[in-house]
């Protein structure tokens, strides 16, 4: 299958290169012609591989060093599937048999068949105690008792064309052709803990010897191995080079004028996955740059008067290379790391959080109330608001409780429940925004996406798009859960409400009205393919990204009568104005719509 990406939709701190980022996982260690035409299944009793072939219908025993077959078995059926190594048993499935065979290949007795109760059996593996089948049939993980075929446990795989299964000692790996990844599964109810890359277009049977995994690919008929995630925070891969550009044209409209404008405009940073490509272009140039209270850095442009029919435009642009960014999280490590010290602000209430409502700590507990640790807890609220809360672009943006009442939301309203939810949890959130390709490479966004991000001890700063995950399965899920696409870049870096950019992101303003006038604004983002350019350097990763507050510096500009579009009073008379002049209301004001 043609090899595509997995959307995955990260704040202040350095970065990953791409070299590092191969090693984190999936990085092919050695590879070798399949020694078999159709690889079915594969196990492994510790030293060597067996690998179930459908074409000549044998198990075939191989040394992994050099793919020699130093043994062959005669399969039982037609159409072998699924192989597992427990207690010196081999057990083998068969699409087409209702029963899992039991033999000794070291010697002795074969043991009697047990029933298969489910359906069509593909992958098959074992933990020790239990075996493991991925049907294809119905795209489930079945957990099965090994002495007589009861079914235990089922849950979803992790997309929808499931084929092999192993078992790395702590947690499941399950291959998918249709999506080309393999997914580190949590065996207590399917939840997908990371994403590797598979090395071929269709991997078929998988199996972990000695720290390493090894994957059969039915396409390719290659036989390959592959590392297993260490301990790097994130990998950052599929790099992509754009230029993009962000500007904000602001137009009068009425018999009076808008005065003290000041406009701000969110400038990205170095991130995991984004590295800037030298320096903005501004135009015009601002009057002076400031840091609000979060650390991020505003262009601030004192433009004064704006008469109607005189626009006034605000503008950067610049250069990026992005990246797809994975953070592979093992629930252990993140438990087991120590969070930094000074993160209160991050777990403080705020007017679009309202921690204090009995909706949001109600839900709370009730979700997270059985959770062991920070990475569970997180996930449990995450794969919550992904189900219940639907997306809906209307009524502005409300608060945390009153978003879990009515049960939809934008982009920015599932970013301020979610926040709200892991502070109140105790685990430190926050939220990013971003303007976004849409479809083409050459494209605009006046739309724009916002998201929550947690800190993860051990792996610091991690996205978590719930929005973005709404109505996915599984697999999809997870790589919202600690991840990011290459088609975002990220402006602002937020935990609440500043003095440059209250609630907004990419962009805010503020201004006084004289007379009966309104102020149009108009935010727009242009991305191009980039190339040439110069090369991005990305750094190694830190192992704290907590930044630092800082004081916000002091901003000269008169707020006066702020004509900001919260303002109930100002969207009213701009409503009677609109439909004085002709206009309808929603061509009034244009702010970020996420």
């Amino acid at each position: 299958m043609k090899r595509h990406a997995a959307s995955a939709v990260l704040g202040l701190s350095v970065f990953l290169g791409a070299s590092a980022a191969a090693a984190h996982g999936g990085k092919v260690i050695s590879e070798l012609p399949c020694p078999v035409d159709e690889p079915m299944g594969m196990a492994t009793d510790g030293e060597s591989l067996f690998i179930s072939d459908m074409t000549t219908r044998t198990i075939v025993k191989v040394r992994p060093s050099d793919g020699t077959v130093i043994a062959k078995l005669e399969a039982t059926g037609n159409t072998p599937t699924g192989l597992a190594w427990m207690s010196d048993t081999l057990f083998s499935a068969d699409r087409n048999q209702d029963w899992i065979n039991r033999r000794k290949p070291t010697g002795g007795p074969d043991l009697s068949p047990i029933m298969y109760y489910e359906k069509w059996p593909a992958g098959l593996t074992s933990d020790g105690v239990a075996l493991w089948m991925v049907d294809v049939r119905d795209s489930k993980i079945h957990k099965i008792d090994p002495t007589d075929g009861t079914t235990v446990a089922t849950f979803p795989a992790p997309a929808s064309a499931p084929t092999g299964i192993a078992w790395d000692g702590r947690r499941l790996w399950v291959a998918d052709h249709g999506t080309d990844e393999i997914y580190m599964v949590d065996r207590r109810d399917g939840t997908v803990n990371a994403i590797l890359p598979a090395p071929g277009p269709y991997p078929n049977a998988l199996a972990i010897l000695n720290g390493a995994m090894w994957v059969a690919d039915y396409q390719t008929r290659k036989l390959t191995q592959i590392s297993l995630p260490d301990d790097t925070p994130y990998l950052e891969d599929q790099e992509r080079r754009v230029h993009m550009s962000f500007e904000v044209t602001y137009r009068a409209k009425g018999k009076g004028k808008i005065v003290k404008l000041v406009s701000y405009l969110a400038l990205p940073v170095d991130i995991p996955g984004q590295h800037v490509l030298g320096a903005f272009k501004f135009d015009p140039q601002p009057t002076r740059m400031e840091t609000d209270k979060w650390g991020q850095k505003v262009a601030v442009f004192e433009l004064g008067e704006v008469e109607s029919r005189t626009p006034r435009r605000v503008r950067w642009e610049g250069d990026f290379a992005l990246y797809r960014v994975r953070f592979q999280m093992v629930p252990d490590r993140v438990d087991g790391a120590k969070m930094p010290a000074r993160m209160e602000a991050y777990l403080a209430d705020d007017v679009k959080y309202d921690l204090d409502s009995p909706v949001v700590g109600d839900l709370v507990d009730k979700l997270t109330s059985d959770k062991r640790g920070t990475y569970d807890k997180a996930r449990a609220l995450y794969e919550h608001l992904a189900k219940v809360i639907t997306y809906d672009r209307v009524g502005g943006w409300n608060n945390a409780a009153t978003v879990l009442k009515r049960g939809t939301g934008s982009c920015s309203e599932y970013t301020f429940a979610l926040v709200a939810m892991l502070r109140k949890a105790g685990i430190p959130a926050r939220y990013v925004g971003a303007v976004s390709e849409r479809g083409d490479e050459a494209s605009f966004d006046d739309v724009f996406h916002r998201w929550a991000e947690a800190y993860m001890p051990g792996y610091g700063w991690v996205p978590l798009d719930a929005n973005a995950a709404h109505g996915r399965p599984a697999g999809e899920r997870a790589a919202f859960f600690g991840g990011r696409s290459n088609r975002h870049v990220v402006t602002t870096i937020g935990g609440g409400g500043s003095e440059q950019l209250e609630w907004t992101y990419n962009s805010n303003e503020k201004y006084s009205a004289e007379g009966e006038v309104t102020l149009d604004i108009q935010p727009i983002a242009r991305y191009r393919p980039l190339t040439g350019g110069p090369a991005a350097a990305p750094g190694k990763a830190a192992r704290v990204l907590a930044p630092d507050l800082v004081e916000p510096e002091k901003s000269s500009a008169v707020r006066g009568k702020e004509g900001r579009l919260g303002d109930p009073w100002i969207a009213a008379i701009a409503v009677l104005l609109a439909i004085s002049l002709g206009y309808a209301a929603g061509h009034l004001s244009r702010r970020p719509a996420g």
